[in-house]
């Protein structure tokens, strides 16, 4: 009998070494790729909303009148309003969301997303009115990823010469629940567009909270 109780307690010893064993590799393997399918997640999810945002924007300076409503789904909206005078800073006229993930997405310096044409100027009638720029940085042992939701001008090829411009006007410059933009009005400017056309400026004012 004390064999008999000196094997079943080994075996319990050896099934249990083996069990921990087992749940560790789990562990080691499956929590990395808990944490990529995370930051996946996260990534599409604030894809999706910069390409909702945009097309909100577009429908109302379309339709010269409206408002909209979008909850952030993670991280901080900052707003970057369009100043004509700001000729150096490449970021004006922007809605960038920065949101914190756990895995390294992106390889590179930054790429250019759900965007047709490139170019700060492109054509009317055959580009979208705005570019979707990732970046990427580390943020302490995590990564932040960049999305810059940028409005450009968009030119007419045939006469009459005409640019089109949506303008960004900030409201509350930062915040992580919500953003709601809504119609503010147009203005048009004589010759001011890049193919010395007519710029029609059609402004949108953003408030985030």
């Amino acid at each position: 009998m004390p064999r008999k109780a000196q094997a079943e307690v080994v075996t319990i010893v050896l099934i249990s070494g083996i069990v921990i064993a087992l749940v560790g590799v789990a562990y080691m393997w499956g929590v990395p790729l808990i944490s990529k399918r995370t930051a996946v997640t996260d990534f599409l999810s604030a894809e999706d909303f910069a390409v909702k945002l945009s097309d909100k924007i577009v429908d109302i300076a379309n339709s010269g009148s409206g408002e909209a409503t979008l909850t952030i789904p993670k991280g901080v909206i900052r707003v970057i309003d369009f100043d004509p005078d700001d000729l150096r800073n490449p970021d004006k006229n922007s809605l960038v969301l920065e949101t914190v993930v756990s895995q390294p997405l992106l390889l590179g310096n930054s790429v250019v997303l759900k965007t047709n044409v490139l170019g700060e100027n492109a054509t009317y009638g055959e580009a979208e009115p705005r570019i979707i720029n990732l970046s990427s940085q580390s943020f302490g042992q995590e990564y932040k990823l960049i999305f810059k939701l940028h409005f450009r001008e968009l030119d007419t090829r045939n006469q009459p010469l005409k640019g089109y411009l949506i303008a960004l006007e900030e409201g509350t410059i930062t915040g992580n629940s919500q953003v709601a933009v809504s119609y503010a009005g147009t203005e048009v400017k004589t010759g001011a567009a890049a193919n010395l056309g007519n710029l029609v400026i059609t402004k949108i004012k953003v408030d985030v909270t």
